[in-house]
């Protein structure tokens, strides 16, 4: 019988450090992990891993219409794929609806922005993914400063009707998954996002997109519940 060894191993994952311990016994290790308490995140890391999953929706949405038999190829000059494919960014300002409510000082406010890439389905639906960055809020209350830092990733389909040869209205519907770096606690979920605006075509693969969103549910420090929303404007891009 083959005696038993203890081992101990150190690493480091994406957000920080980590142990591992085991013992070994046969030629075999069992091993259980044990998170370091004092774990630090990169708030940084954890954008860009959102931005990078706004790359890998997008791109997972766009695939799924690519054969459908409803896509309206004849716009298309033969149904390329690409030649449906948008992208866009946009900047603005949001502000979290009853996050103020009771406080002795409060800013609910902040300055947000957005970027997002989509599928034109056919002349009336397109289907978007989307990172919203919706900015820093903070309150006092009791003498005590609380602090929030939000952001969402959204999946939609997306309504339009044109109205001439230049404008375009649209009003969007869909699912967002939040986080929010709170002071006291960070919280994540899921709520539904919602929204209307328009675009305004400065030629035929640059448009102005101009658009009113909102995301339910968001929890902020201290456990309340606000409706985050946002006023943006923006550039929309067609590949080809």
């Amino acid at each position: 019988m083959s005696p038993l060894v203890d081992c101990l191993f150190t690493g480091a994952d994406g957000n920080g450090y980590y142990l591992v311990s085991g013992k070994t016994s046969a030629g075999k290790l069992v091993i259980k992990n044990k998170k370091n308490p004092y774990k630090l995140e990169s708030p940084t890391m954890k954008t860009i891993n959102k931005i990078g999953l706004v790359t890998v929706l997008f791109s997972a949405v766009a695939a799924m219409p690519a054969h459908a038999d409803f896509i309206d190829n004849a716009s298309t000059n033969g149904g390329e794929f690409f030649e449906d494919v948008f992208f866009g960014g946009a900047f603005g300002q949001s502000e979290a609806d009853s996050y103020c409510s009771s406080a002795e000082s409060c800013n609910g406010e902040d300055t947000s922005w957005k970027v997002y890439g989509g599928y034109k389905i056919n002349s009336m639906l397109d289907a978007e993914v989307t990172y919203h960055s919706l900015g820093d809020i903070n309150r006092t209350t009791d003498g005590s400063t609380e602090t929030a830092e939000m952001s969402a990733l959204s999946i939609s389909g997306v309504g339009k009707y044109q109205i001439n040869d230049s404008v375009e209205a649209l009003g969007k519907v869909g699912i967002a998954s939040w986080s929010s770096d709170n002071s006291d606690d960070d919280d994540s979920g899921f709520g539904m996002t919602y929204g209307f605006g328009a675009k305004v075509a400065l030629n035929e693969n640059m448009k102005i997109r101009a658009e009113w969103e909102n995301i339910t549910g968001v929890t902020t420090s201290n456990g309340r519940d606000s409706d985050v929303t946002t006023m943006s404007l923006g550039i929309e891009m067609q590949t080809f």
